[in-house]
């Protein structure tokens, strides 16, 4: 585990240094792979975060209506789709496709022996096939939050005043109130910070494999693994600053 955080921080470093040195010739590659991850990813992150919000939002509304408050599940949902599951979901699907998908090609190349000869060239492997995808799981993160964040606030609506009794005035009224500022910072900074991490440990896992095909594999799992907990963990952490700093994001409004 030690020797993972350290190569991972060395990758860090690394990736940081040629971009700042040198901040050109990296950004088409970088909106190429934007492309391909808005591609495969599209479908199963709304899937995730539009499935899961709709599901909540019936069990909440349910709750709500046993006790007289329908009106007030847009200050429930504050809380449910943007500071929960919007980036909880969004993390968790970029991992497990965008994520495992870098691991194997990165793998499959050390194992090819492709990034040797990468190497021998003169060519930095590193800056040429790490940096633009970690970038664009970094960025594409970011943004698939920001839309199901917007899909889960939709999903929640729906279920509210299509299926339920409360109007959309009532709901984005009681939405409105209780959004603050710190709240869509501590979302941007989460979703930032789970690209990051998702991109730097896949990266890692794909870079340092061994043991041929088998080795691929275990470094796949052990990526996905990672970064499912790290989901976690990135989670709680930014939700405890964030209410810590800002103690109005508790009050219901």
């Amino acid at each position: 585990m030690a020797i993972d955080v350290g190569q991972s921080g060395q990758l860090l470093a690394q990736l940081t240094t040629t971009a700042v040195r040198q901040p050109h010739g990296y950004w088409g590659s970088t909106r190429d792979e934007m492309y391909a991850m808005l591609r495969f990813c599209w479908l199963p992150c709304s899937l995730a975060v539009g499935g899961f919000t709709f599901l909540i939002a019936n069990y909440a509304y349910d709750l709500l209506s046993l006790l007289g408050g329908q009106s007030r599940i847009g200050t429930y949902f504050v809380m449910a789709s943007l500071r929960e599951i919007s980036p909880f979901c969004t993390g968790m699907a970029v991992a497990g496709v965008m994520g495992t998908a870098m691991t194997a090609d990165l793998g499959a190349r050390r194992i090819r022996e492709e990034l040797d000869a990468l190497k021998v060239l003169g060519v930095d492997a590193t800056r040429m096939l790490v940096l633009p995808r970690v970038l664009a799981i970094t960025i594409m993160t970011v943004a698939f939050t920001i839309i199901g964040s917007a899909l889960g606030i939709i999903m929640a609506m729906i279920s509210a005043t299509v299926l339920g009794t409360t109007s959309a005035g009532g709901y984005f009224g009681s939405f409105l109130a209780s959004l603050t500022a710190p709240e869509l910072v501590g979302v941007l900074i989460k979703s930032t910070l789970t690209g990051l991490f998702i991109g730097i440990v896949c990266a890692q896992k794909g870079l340092t494999v061994r043991g041929g095909s088998e080795g691929v594999g275990r470094a796949v799992n052990e990526a996905v693994v990672l970064c499912f907990a790290a989901v976690w963990v990135i989670n709680f952490v930014v939700n405890a600053t964030m209410l810590g700093l800002n103690p109005d994001m508790l009050a219901n409004r």
